[in-house]
């Protein structure tokens, strides 16, 4: 019995030791009866995985653009992102947006394409052209900034050529060439830091024959920087990728190609410091080429490529260095996949993508470090708000708000909140961002407007949001003037008398003069109850009412009304 505990015990840490540092068994998404090849994924805000791939349907000239998504329970079914069929549909790239959009580019016919799926909508948008591949079929990517911005990036291979477009604000820019007039600039990659600065890569042919890595970057409200060699160490490279982790540092993976046989390489990796850009071996010399790289969330790197060269792959390899030294790598079956894709997303997870073409196990695959779960996110609880006027000549209106945190959402895997405001009918409007151990915060603004809202959302590391929780907005109490005064003057026109009444006051010191909106008077007959008779502006202090034979004893009194329509004790003239 004693044995069979100390064997159990020893699984049990084994499993622990290595759950989320090797790949899971692979899952087939689709089953394919076609050819299919260059399968790409990408994690998305809420840790769903979306795959495009390549596939020839046979049913005409065309090659089609599927996607698929995983969400750890229900796979989609494949749809075609491609609406003109007889056309050949090229190198599909994938990437998503902080708030769970979803962007896909390929060429056909010798132009980039981008279509777009909109979370919010849910559906398909129509394709968009972003530009021509000048020369030739392209290879294209594309990346989102944190604002939404598209960023694609593509080359000619036989053109030489690499390009960029962005679409910032909704608004395509110009198409600019990042390859410098004159060489050679090929095999292209672009990512986005969380920092908002856009990065890309590309090669470019020296003149002993030499490919060397260049670099250029830019914001959304900035030009791309003329390109930099990234360093002269190495070989000559091949198919260089870019990713990027929590830090905003990019890293490069590509190909180091054996000169000796001109086509087995050596996988490197090159972090993009821009101080001494170092490089470390990722995966030994080898038949190998298409490297792809992600970084999660540790900061820890994870490289995939093709097993083979050119279009004949039988595989693909898996490595990372987790442990802080690059693991043996892992290899999957598969014939002729291209390359393979992988991605990292912001709670942990990896996953990989491959495709596999109908000799071998075919369909379209997924593996990942850790299981793929759908994450949802809740707004926080009890959401409470203030306003507190500051008194004397000033018009600053102070906002406090609180809350408590909502227990369906996993702390793990939370980055803060953050608070919005709107006025009226209005959008809200980013206010405040907070640490999700933060469970208050206020905000003060120099005037006051009547109509403000405020609501409050749970931020995950990825940098979805949970829908808007609404704040219940309290305001202060308001006061009844001070210093009353009422005088009575009699005038007597022939069988008539008039009677006058003079009422004063003055601003309850107690009263933001902010807060303030107007006076109301109120009167009362006889034994009757007090009546609205007159509204006064917040800067009038006196009023008179005139009678003629009043037959009843006669009272007044007053209130202040504040600017959200509160109204104070009635204060009644002569009672003080």
């Amino acid at each position: 019995m004693k044995k069979i505990l100390f064997i159990l015990i020893l699984a049990v840490s084994f499993w622990n030791f290595n759950f989320g540092q090797e790949m899971s068994q692979p899952i087939r998404l689709v089953h394919t009866t076609n050819g299919s090849r260059w399968a790409q994924v990408a994690l998305g805000p809420d840790g769903v995985a979306h795959v495009v791939w390549e596939e020839d349907l046979y049913t005409g000239p065309g090659h089609e653009i599927m996607y698929v998504s995983y969400d750890g329970k229900t796979i989609s079914s494949p749809i075609n992102l491609k609406t003109k069929p007889d056309v050949r549909g090229l190198r599909p790239s994938i990437s998503c947006s902080r708030k769970g959009g979803v962007f896909v580019v390929w060429n056909q016919e010798e132009i980039v394409y981008l279509r777009e799926y909109d979370p919010v909508g849910k559906k398909w948008l129509s394709i968009e052209e972003v530009g021509p591949c000048y020369g030739g079929d392209c290879e294209q990517l594309v990346a989102l900034d944190p604002s939404g911005n598209i960023h694609v990036v593509w080359f000619s291979d036989s053109a030489g050529k690499t390009y960029a477009r962005s679409k910032i604000n909704g608004v395509w820019e110009e198409i600019k060439r990042l390859s410098p007039p004159g060489v050679r600039g090929v095999q292209c990659a672009v990512v986005a830091a969380k920092d908002g600065q856009i990065w890309a890569v590309w090669r470019e042919k020296g003149g002993g024959g030499e490919y060397k890595n260049f670099y250029s970057k830019r914001r959304a409200n900035s030009d791309w920087s003329a390109g930099k060699r990234v360093n002269d160490a190495g070989a000559s490279v091949s198919h260089p990728h870019m990713a990027i982790g929590p830090d905003n540092v990019p890293v490069i993976v590509n190909g180091d190609i054996d000169e000796s046989t001109g086509h087995s390489q050596e996988i490197w990796i090159c972090t993009l410091d821009e101080k001494t850009n170092p490089r470390e071996l990722a995966i030994a010399l080898g038949l190998q080429h298409y490297p792809r790289i992600a970084i999660d969330k540790n900061r820890k790197k994870h490289v995939a490529v093709q097993i083979g060269g050119g279009d004949f792959g039988d595989g693909v390899k898996y490595t990372n260095n987790i442990q802080g030294t690059w693991k043996a790598p892992v290899t999957f079956g598969a014939v002729w996949p291209k390359l393979p894709g992988i991605s990292a997303d912001a709670f942990g997870n990896v996953a990989l993508a491959w495709a596999s073409m109908p000799e071998g196990n075919t369909g379209i695959w997924l593996s990942s470090l850790y299981p793929i779960v759908r994450k949802e996110f809740f707004p926080p609880l009890n959401l409470k708000a203030t306003a507190s006027f500051k008194l004397g000549e000033t018009t600053e209106v102070t906002y406090n708000f609180s809350w408590e945190k909502n227990s369906k959402n996993n702390d793990n895997d939370l980055e803060g909140y953050n608070i919005y405001k709107k006025e009226g009918s209005g959008n809200y409007e980013l206010l405040l961002s907070l640490s999700k151990s933060t469970t208050s915060g206020s905000f003060t603004f120099s005037t006051f407007k009547e109509d403000l809202q405020f609501g409050i959302t749970t931020v995950a590391l990825s940098s979805l949001e949970s829908e808007i929780g609404a704040f219940e907005l309290t305001y202060p109490p308001i006061y009844p003037p001070s210093a009353m005064a009422a005088t009575i003057s009699l005038t007597n026109v022939k069988t008539s008398t008039k009677v006058t009444y003079n009422l004063s006051w003055q601003a309850n010191p107690q009263n933001s003069s902010e807060y303030v909106k107007s006076y109301s008077i109120y009167k009362k007959e006889g034994d009757g109850n007090f009546e609205l008779v007159q509204t006064l502006s917040k800067s009038t202090f006196s009023a008179s009412f005139t009678f003629s034979n009043p037959q009843k004893k006669i009272q007044f009194g007053i209130k202040t009304v504040s600017v959200v329509g509160r109204e104070s004790d009635l204060a009644i003239f002569g009672s003080q």
